[in-house]
């Protein structure tokens, strides 16, 4: 079984594929409706409108959008998914609805319900048409012929039914008939409906009965657990044929090709073959009976529904084996080795192939001898030694041997692996030749160059050299399926399920990639680049480790060859293909890299490739003048060309957008490169006076500075009015702005100061009258009055001392821009605009061969012209300049008669200016930059601050699901790389950066780490002393913090790693130890508690830590008189030689135990002789043999039902994910 995708969820009742999409739906116990995407493996929609109890039946239209289900609730929905929602339902069956589907052809609907009826309804006149009575019990499913006008049914009352329905469509036309159903027909059935065969047999209910697509044929799965095959005809129905093997309920029994596959409710799956008589494969869940199973009607997939969810299956791997040499593919195809020339496009036979129960795994061809060499992995793994008839008939001569592994590794000499892992050479006689000792822990092997072998581990693979007899080369990569070479063997790709790894012939990391969906095949083109599939899409990985998507894919396809712009490819039919593509978008990319920038202008001139992820590549590549070519979006363009300094283009588009935060951005960036005018053209067009005003104090503006201070705008805000109007030197605005704000003693002496008086009188006048107080109509002055408003009037022009008037000095208006030096404008740039240069005449000579520009000996053409073009317009002299001193152009020269186009002189005029221009330096590489350039490692991204390029480098590493409790990591590491010198007051700190040397290049920059081996070996003895002490949570807390830091440690050689990994190791077992014994603590029931002190015994724990979790064991048991594993956790107590006192009361505890007759007083789900791990989820055991997944950091091992779930013993991986593996070392990129 190739498990494809797998859910968790309430029990499966019904399950149905959808005919063309990679869809799914479920229908569940607790009456939810799933609809999932199995190729993605998400969940799309749920539907919950039933009322109450399960869903029993669900079926997908084959052409509409449309589905049905039937439930407890005696109704069947209509459902459509496109509009999410329920459109009607059908009501009529008296009693639970047990399956429902629909007519491939009619609009027509059949049920089958307990109320002992089935019913056919027309959906789309949402009435029933016909009810089928006659069955005495249950009636358990139904289903339509595939071609014929038939229906089955089975029921609990031990019959199967045949229905004959071609009746129905003689009363199609009759509308009346097909809207309404009388009385007599709802009771005793209708006779457009008749039964054409009663299947009597089984000796118990029948569950589930099925037509067979193309033969009249029909199978059925009972209670009596048995499978029984039923032949029809005309006139009878009999069984030919009985199926034993499951030991409960047969639940459900399809056809699947040749075969027939049930399930039960003894939680298995059996594949029969029918010709033989017996079960071919058997697959079994360990705790859940399996209800319900579903076959897609096109593709070789299988569903099947349990108790905790559904699986979704293939019998055998659709991928062929195959093998190309040269222009010559070789591949297995029905039973048959192939072959397909490329060039001609011819197709022979080479041999017909023993019947086997699998297909190949893989095919190995030596076209020099004429041999094919097939790898199986059935029976344990065996290899088939082909010789290559002439006739292309059965061969002769077929070789076999019982090994795991076989490739050819030179001309008429192959290597295999034994059941130890020894590598067996064998010649093509079969004998063999050396055993050589195994290649590490190396579990498979794949072909690579002449003389040499590619050996697999669990985390790496090897190069390994016959002759030599040595490993050459190691490459890091997780659970390598398949490996792809390039033509001329300089790059292989090692293809993982979710990850490929790029590596030189010497297996020297070059880059690698990850991808959520599975990665189907590769192949290299011409130039180095990997183009790759995975389930829906075509790919490609260039040199530099960029990626893109090329196409989508309708169905997976397997890369054969790639041939400039053609791929070569097998279908799942193994058919060979052919598919020419665009490869626009990777040739521009891997020209930009490789600085070919001819090419990337003959590109951007002849195609037309647009799309943001481009813009963002050419962003990221600091390319944003590019990038401005393929972008119409104005914002874009306008952030574009901000990036790259084009105000010109930035202004354009500012014009256009007219948004006021592109206008504040393009006047800061015009501020900063001198642009005064720019700058203050975007203060305009925001309105901006305070900023306007300001622009024009700088520059000394001083008619526009007056023109904006009389703004209306301006007329409120008196404090701006009078500083301006002091910056003016303005008296009479100034002694304005404080009469309009009641300060009249300020405004007489400013006049008064300025030698202004009649000003003065007047605004002495004035400060009199504010000084009155206010008095209703008639009323006189008192006495005193004005005496008293003549002393406060000198009390505040004493408190304002009058001081000499201060003079403007005079300055001179500067609103020109500041004075630049010329730069010389980029490649492109010029490109862009047309300009000539020698890079783009060479390329637009390039296009036409035809033309005849060489100007042999009879054309008057003279180097001159060449050297006219490179001087200044001025006659300025420069160092290209080739006129001689003394040499003039006026006077009676006619040079005008030459008739030089006037676009000819400008690009003369440009090409001499920018003979002397300056060019701008590179900007240089930050030190943070440098250490992510230099490094593969995570830890150093982290340092440099590149979270968002350590954590994809985790993820693939390590498979991380959940990175909240690393976060403390990542600040202190990234603060540990830095450091801060305090300057000035008031000024930011200068920051500067800790470099370690590199041990691969001693010029390399990478960053100090503030963490090493050494700390975390003292944190151990701290975790294992909390541990002595019975601090268990402290101690849980140690060990999980060596858990993540291990992370984060740099080590220099393999040594080093192997500590890392053991301390890893240790770590792991003691989080899940202690996990189990925290849990029983909590723990209130008695079983429980004792089956976890057991587990806690069979942790891998220092001796210390064992004897203690034996003793409190060996207590436990025997208080609750299990005296039996009391007395064996005792004597496990005494193989430790512990203290006299703990042994004597082990020994004690054992004489007990004998005298009580080693009794069990609770039966336990513990059997200590079987080897076991703990599910550190579930903490249930995992015996020797059982399926176990692992985490992808830690490697703790949980059982298969925990798929998907955060480890709870390292915090951060994802139980069963996908992770290449942890590194620590540039040795492990080698």
């Amino acid at each position: 079984m190739l498990t494809k995708f797998e859910t968790r969820s309430n029990r499966v009742k019904g399950l149905s594929f959808h005919s063309k999409r990679p869809w799914i739906l479920a229908s569940l116990h607790n009456g939810v409706i799933q609809l999932w995407d199995y190729r993605m493996g998400t969940l799309i929609d749920r539907f919950e409108e039933h009322d109450a109890g399960p869903v029993r039946g669900i079926d997908f239209h084959h052409s509409q959008p449309l589905f049905c289900s039937g439930g407890d609730d005696y109704k069947i929905k209509v459902w459509n998914h496109k509009l999410r929602r329920c459109l009607f339902t059908l009501l009529g069956h008296l009693d639970y609805i047990r399956t429902v589907q629909f007519h491939r052809e009619q609009p027509w609907i059949v049920s089958a319900s307990d109320d002992q009826t089935l019913r056919i309804w027309n959906w789309q006149g949402r009435s029933c048409i016909s009810v089928l009575t006659g069955h005495n019990h249950y009636v358990m499913s139904a289903a339509f012929h595939p071609k014929d006008d038939l229906v089955v049914s089975a029921s609990l009352d031990q019959t199967l039914r045949v229905w004959d329905i071609s009746g129905l469509k003689k009363q199609k036309s009759n509308s009346s008939e097909l809207l309404n159903v009388n009385i007599n027909q709802e009771l005793f059935g209708g006779n457009d409906v008749m039964v054409k065969l009663i299947l009597e047999g089984h000796e118990k209910g029948v569950n589930w009965a099925a037509f067979h697509p193309t033969h009249p044929l029909i199978v059925s799965g009972a209670d009596d657990r048995s499978i029984r095959i039923w032949k029809m005809d005309d006139a009878r129905g009999f069984e030919i044929e009985q199926l034993r093997g499951h030991v409960n309920n047969v639940s459900c029994v399809l056809y699947f090709k040749d075969y027939v596959i049930s399930n039960s409710e003894d939680r298995s799956i059996r594949v029969w073959d029918v010709k033989q008589r017996n079960a071919i494969h058997t697959f079994r869940r360990d705790s859940d009976r399996f209800w319900i199973l579903a076959v897609h009607p096109e593709r070789n997939l299988i569903a099947a529904g349990h108790d905790t969810g559904m699986i979704v299956f293939k019998l055998e791997r659709e991928r062929p084996a195959y093998c190309l040499n040269g222009n010559t593919l070789c591949w297995v195809k029905d039973r048959q080795l192939k072959s397909y020339d490329l060039e001609t496009g011819q197709e022979e036979l080479l041999v017909q192939l023993r019947r086997n129960t699998y297909p190949p795994l893989s095919l190995s061809y030596c076209p020099s001898e004429q041999m094919a060499l097939f790898y199986y992995d059935n029976d344990g793994g065996t290899f088939e030694l082909y010789s290559i008839p002439k006739s292309g008939s059965n061969a002769d001569d077929v070789k076999k041997g019982f090994y795991t592994a076989a490739v050819f590794f030179s001309r008429s000499k192959f290597a295999v692996l034994d059941k130890t892992r020894q590598v067996v050479l064998r010649n093509k006689n079969n004998d063999i030749m050396k055993v050589l000792p195994p290649i590490g822990s190396a579990d498979y092997l794949f072909p690579a160059a002449n003389g040499q072998v590619l050996a697999r581990a669990d985390d790496k693979v090897s190069l390994f050299d016959m002759s030599q007899k040595r490993v050459i080369g190691e490459c890091s990569a997780s659970k390598v399926k398949y490996v792809v070479w390039a033509a001329d063997m300089s790059r292989v790709a090692l293809l993982s399920k979710h990850a490929i790894v790029c590596a030189n012939r010497k297996l020297k990391s070059l880059c690698s990639l990850h991808e959520n969906s599975r990665i189907k095949s590769a192949g290299f083109d011409e130039n180095g680049i990997l183009l790759y599939t995975t389930l829906n899409h075509l790919k490609y990985c260039l040199p530099t480790g960029d990626t893109g998507t090329i196409k989508t894919l309708e169905n997976p396809i397997y890369i054969v060859k790639v041939e400039g712009n053609i791929i070569y490819y097998l279908d799942r039919e193994a058919k060979v293909e052919k598919m020419v593509i665009d490869t626009t978008e990777y040739r521009f990319k891997m020209a930009l890299a490789q600085q070919q920038y001819h090419e990337v202008l003959r590109i951007v001139k002849k195609t037309t490739i647009y799309g943001q992820s481009l813009v963002a590549y050419l962003q990221q590549k600091q390319f944003p003048e590019v990038a401005m070519h393929f972008v119409k979006d104005n914002l874009i363009r306008f952030n574009l060309a901000i990036e790259c300094g084009n105000l010109t283009v930035a202004k354009e588009t500012a014009m256009e957008l007219k948004n006021e935060e592109c206008w504040n951005t393009l006047a800061d960036v015009a501020m900063k490169h001198g642009n005064v005018q720019l700058c203050e053209l975007a203060y305009q067009m925001t309105n901006d006076i305070d900023k306007l005003l300001f622009l024009y104090l700088l520059t000394g503006n001083k008619e526009k500075m007056s023109k904006y201070l009389n703004d209306p705008m301006k007329r409120d805000d008196l404090n701006a009015r009078f500083q301006y109007a002091l910056f003016l030197g303005d008296v009479e605005a100034r002694i304005q702005v404080l009469e309009e704000s009641g300060q009249y003693a300020l405004a007489y002496k400013v006049a008064e100061s300025h030698d202004m008086p009649e000003k003065a009188e007047e605004l002495l006048e004035a400060l009199k009258k504010s000084l009155k107080p206010p008095k209703a109509d008639g009323e006189e002055e008192e006495e005193g009055e004005e005496d008293a408003i003549a002393t406060q009037l000198e009390e505040q022009l004493a408190e304002t001392e009058a001081r000499e008037a201060l003079s403007v000095p005079e300055s001179s208006c500067v609103m020109d821009n500041w004075p630049m030096l010329p730069a010389e404008k980029s490649f492109f740039v010029r490109a862009m605009e047309g300009k000539k240069s020698n890079l783009d005449m060479d390329d637009e000579l390039g296009d036409d061969e035809d033309a005849d520009i060489g100007g042999g000996g009879g054309w008057d053409l003279d180097d001159d012209l060449e050297g006219n073009e490179k001087n200044n317009e001025d006659g300025e002299e420069g160092e290209d300049v080739v006129l001689e001193e003394g040499l003039d152009a006026g006077g009676d020269w006619e040079v005008d008669d030459l008739g030089i186009e006037d676009d000819l002189a400008d690009d003369m005029a440009d090409a001499a200016a920018g003979a002397g221009a300056f060019y701008f330096p590179n900007p240089g590489r930050s030190m943070q930059r440098q250490w992510v350039e230099n490094s593969q490692l995570a830890v150093d991204h982290i340092a440099a601050g590149a979270f968002e390029s350590a954590i994809p480098l985790l993820v693939r590493q390590c498979g991380i699901c959940n990175f909240e409790p690393l976060k403390p990591y990542f600040m202190s590491i990234y603060t540990g790389a830095t450091g801060a010198i305090p300057v000035m007051p008031l000024m930011p700190a200068q920051m500067f950066f800790l470099n370690r040397v590199s041990d691969e290049d001693k010029r390399l920059h990478l960053p100090a780490m503030c963490t090493s081996l050494e700390p975390l070996a003292e944190k151990l003895k701290a975790a294992y002393q909390l541990t002595t002490t019975g601090r268990f949570v402290e101690a849980q807390a140690a060990f999980r913090y060596i858990i993540h830091a291990v992370l984060f440690v740099i080590v220099d050689d393999k040594a080093k790693i192997g500590e890392l990994k053991e301390l890893l190791n240790i770590s792991r077992e003691y989080t899940a130890a202690l996990r189990i014994e925290l849990t029983r603590k909590e723990c209130k029931q008695a079983k429980r508690q004792l089956e976890l002190a057991a587990y806690f015994t069979h942790c891998n724990l220092q001796p210390t830590h064992l004897g203690l979790t034996l003793g409190a064991a060996m207590s436990a048991a025997f208080k609750a008189k299990n005296y039996k594993s009391a007395s064996n956790f005792a004597k496990r107590l005494l193989e430790l030689n512990p203290a006299a006192k703990t042994a004597g009361q082990a020994r004690k505890v054992i004489q007990l135990a004998e005298q009580n007759g080693n009794s069990e007083e609770i039966a336990l789900d513990y059997d200590e002789r079987n080897p076991f791990v703990v599910c550190a989820e579930t903490l249930k055991p995992i015996y020797r043999g059982k399926e176990q997944i692992r985490c992808s950091y830690c490697y703790q091992p949980y059982m298969p039902s925990c798929k998907g779930q955060q480890c709870p013993v390292c915090q951060i991986g994802q139980i069963g994910g996908d992770a290449t593996g942890m590194v620590n070392s540039y040795s492990q990129l080698r």
